[in-house]
């Protein structure tokens, strides 16, 4: 299935990549679209990250769960409130390697690559957190 695996923001719309490296514009914020996406499995946006921060005494930077059955993560690389925010799906990243000056290739499951301006360990870090969260619900 082709489902998405990274969301760029700008400052009014926000574009969904899916697993096939295509690529589809909506005209609202990244976390309006992770809004929907929890209320539809059942919890809020709000309760994700209070869920979050609270497991793991983490502030900044907190990561999204959208269902504790398909293990579906989204967590962001700089701050949610920054207009350039950019999310990735946690389920859907394979690896992550540096190409030089904060830069960095994603690699998905799915084959594709993305090219991205931040530094690996940025990604590595949330990368850890979500399987920590993972881990501490499943206790």
């Amino acid at each position: 299935m082709n489902e998405p695996v990274m969301i760029r923001q700008d400052h009014q719309s926000s574009t969904l990549i899916f697993a096939d490296g295509s690529a589809e514009t909506e005209m609202r914020k990244a976390v309006s679209i992770l809004e929907e996406k929890c209320l539809k499995h059942g919890s809020s946006l709000k309760g994700r990250i209070d869920s979050f921060r609270y497991l793991l005494h983490v502030v900044q930077k907190p990561a999204v769960l959208i269902s504790e059955v398909s293990g579906e993560i989204w967590f962001p690389l700089i701050s949610m409130n920054q207009p350039d925010c950019i999310w990735l799906r946690y389920d859907a990243v394979l690896d992550v390697k540096s190409c030089g000056d904060h830069q960095c290739e994603v690699l998905f499951f799915s084959g594709h690559r993305e090219t991205i301006a931040f530094d690996p360990r940025v990604i590595r870090l949330q990368m850890k957190r979500c399987r920590q969260f993972l881990e501490l619900l499943h206790q």
